[in-house]
């Protein structure tokens, strides 16, 4: 598992949206990974906007990208390739996206996480062990969709996870932020 401090994810997609508006097209997705890497010690973290409870199989659409959580299950392991820690499950969402933005963007496991009112960090994805699971950065043309499976292994002991994307701008502001509750 993936811990991250709750305030440094807000700062964290923040500066992939600044990295979205501010690296050249002809960059390489590591690149701007790096790059945004780099800014992180320059950011600034904004209260969110907005909360939406999301369901499974309904679309959203931020700023950015349209995504459908096609299906959530959870589990003890994901295909045989991923199994859970004792005391674990794992949740696997499969998700469709689609860039609505105008251009070239980023995206990735970084994303996505699990969420809990009793966790101190956010929980982020495994990386992929195989082509159906969401790869650690992509970049999507104007248009383009895509679906991918996002594993992450949570406590299961949890009371209220959920999934969860923070919505961000190239000024670091956030915005909505979506959360799909795992059942």
């Amino acid at each position: 598992m993936k811990n991250f401090k709750k305030a440094g994810v807000a700062l964290l997609v923040a500066l992939c949206m600044i990295a979205t508006m501010t690296l050249a097209a002809c960059g390489g997705v590591q690149e701007q990974v790096d790059q945004i890497t780099d800014n992180v010690s320059n950011a600034i973290s904004q209260a969110v906007e907005g909360d939406i409870t999301g369901q499974v199989g309904k679309e959203y659409s931020t700023r950015w990208f349209d995504f459908t959580v096609n299906s959530m299950v959870t589990g003890p392991d994901y295909e045989g390739l991923i199994q859970a820690a004792s005391g674990n499950t794992l949740v696997i969402a499969n998700i469709t996206i689609t860039n609505t933005f105008g251009s070239p963007q980023p995206f990735g496991t970084f994303d996505w996480f699990v969420d809990d009112d009793s966790l101190a960090d956010y929980i982020f994805p495994h990386n992929p062990v195989n082509n159906t699971m969401m790869p650690e950065a992509y970049t999507l043309e104007d248009g383009e969709t895509v679906t991918y499976d996002v594993v992450v292994e949570f406590p299961a002991n949890l009371a209220n996870p959920y999934l969860m994307y923070i919505e961000a701008d190239q000024k670091g502001e956030t915005y909505n932020t979506f959360r799909i509750p795992i059942k």
